[in-house]
């Protein structure tokens, strides 16, 4: 189904590019529903379009010439539109932005939440308009309360942004500024807002998503958390990213104490298994002090979705230490991995240092942690073979028709059924394991 077929005609048609995390895909769901408020409708991208907005990403070099291609088909694909960027590459280099040909509006992360405004002053001027805030003058969370995320089954909450970590890699805090928390009220009424629309299940993202409530005072992710479930509404949570040392007993306890209403599904960034190449990165823990907390989290959740983060060709890194990192990875419970070449990012100090790994040097080891990550992620799957599992079934399907489900510990599951399931709970028997990463099952019960 099409964003056409499911939103009202309007005068002005809009269409958007999401790039990158899923802090950005919560601020396009924000943008969007601003948008639809003032009468606009939205479309597809590959439809036509009066306003094409692309929200970027720049975590890497390869995101930046991602987000630049994108930018120039936007263009392509309607001549006359107003095409508007926003987002972290536009708040990191703004100047580099407005000027790629056919560029009309450059937003940074601040103001691309009063994007209608800002479209409604765009209108009839000639030549790119800019505008982009520091941080430092914003210490508050910012954020518009939305109750729909549109094309997808669940919703993605923004609760957490901005970072005060000062990894050697990482250009984050100059994107996003301070850590910078969602008030607790906030969040509650923003999940029962969601909860109301029929989202199943609501996943909590964030930067620094471990950092909640340290800056307000008001907690920890662990109290949000145990709340969240007690006032019901939602039939599950799951999280996004959160730092290794944040995933502290406390946290690990209120995750176990609500069941299958939590996703047992963590993703802990790894970056490298060599502790001399942590340090280099300035990362807060230890190879020894990373394999303990995913081993605590396998031993306290069986079956559960272990991934990492991995970088690969940081500067200065030997064989040796590359060697570390696969070992690491070998021997450690962890589920699937997203592997990251690196590339020197302008303004952070990893760019600044000596030492660089060849490119080839880097693809191949970036090849070989591909390889082993599958290997690693097949054989979680076959351990799922004639288990049961308890899966939403999402408002999509296959290619080949059948429906998809998405389980606590993140695998896609094909299995037939009418639409009457979509959006709704079910157990599912898994039957086999497929080479897409998926496997193939068989609904059990219908919640």
């Amino acid at each position: 189904m099409s964003l056409a077929d499911i939103h009202p005609a309007a005068a002005k048609r809009v269409a958007f590019r999401t790039i990158g995390c899923k802090l950005n895909q919560c601020e396009t769901a924000q943008m969007q529903e601003a948008l639809l408020v003032e009468g606009y409708r939205l479309v597809d991208w590959d439809t036509s379009a009066d306003v094409r907005v692309i929200n970027t990403c720049t975590v890497t070099a390869k995101s930046d010439r991602t987000c630049r291609h994108e930018i120039r088909l936007a263009k392509r694909l309607d001549p006359a539109c107003i095409v508007a960027v926003t987002g972290c590459y536009a708040q990191v280099d703004p100047e580099a932005v407005a000027a790629i040909p056919g560029v009309d509006l450059v937003l940074g992360n601040l103001e691309k939440l009063r994007l209608p405004g800002y479209l409604a002053e765009r209108l009839g001027s000639p030549g790119p308009s800019v505008a982009v805030s520091p941080y430092v003058d914003h210490p508050s969370f910012e954020g518009e309360f939305f109750s729909h995320f549109y094309g997808y089954t669940r919703a993605f909450l923004k609760i957490q942004t901005g970072c005060d970590s000062r990894c050697a890699y990482c250009i984050i805090p100059i994107a996003r500024g301070p850590a910078r928390s969602m008030p607790r009220a906030e969040v509650l009424a923003q999940v029962g807002l969601l909860a109301a629309r029929g989202y199943r299940e609501v996943v909590l993202t964030g930067i620094n998503l471990g950092s909640w409530g340290k800056d307000t005072g008001e907690g920890s992710l662990a109290g949000l958390l145990d709340e969240l479930v007690d006032r019901g509404g939602v039939d599950r949570y799951r999280l996004s990213s959160i730092e290794p040392l944040e995933t502290d007993e406390t946290l690990q306890e209120s995750v176990q104490r609500a069941g299958d209403r939590v996703a047992h599904h963590f993703h802990l960034p790894l970056q490298s298994g060599s502790d001399s190449v942590l340090r280099r990165m300035a990362r807060p823990y230890t190879a020894a002090q990373y394999l303990d907390v995913i081993a605590a989290l396998s031993g306290r959740f069986p079956g559960a979705a272990l991934g990492a983060d991995v970088i690969t060709g940081f500067p200065g890194e030997t064989d040796s230490e590359f060697e570390h990192t696969v070992s690491l990875v070998e021997h450690s419970p962890l589920t699937y991995l997203h592997i990251f070449s690196y590339s020197d990012r302008p303004g952070t100090p990893a760019s600044e240092m000596g030492g660089k790994v060849h490119p080839e040097t880097i693809h191949e080891r970036s090849l070989r942690l591909r390889v082993l990550g599958e290997r690693k992620n097949a054989a979680f799957r076959d351990r799922l073979v004639d288990t049961e599992q308890r899966v939403l079934v999402l408002k999509e399907r296959a290619t080949d028709g059948r429906l998809v489900g998405l389980t606590g510990n993140y695998v896609e599951v094909l299995l037939s059924g009418d639409d009457s399931l979509m959006n709704r709970f079910g157990r599912v028997r898994v039957q086999a394991s497929c080479p897409d990463r998926r496997v193939e099952g068989a609904l059990v019960a219908c919640e």
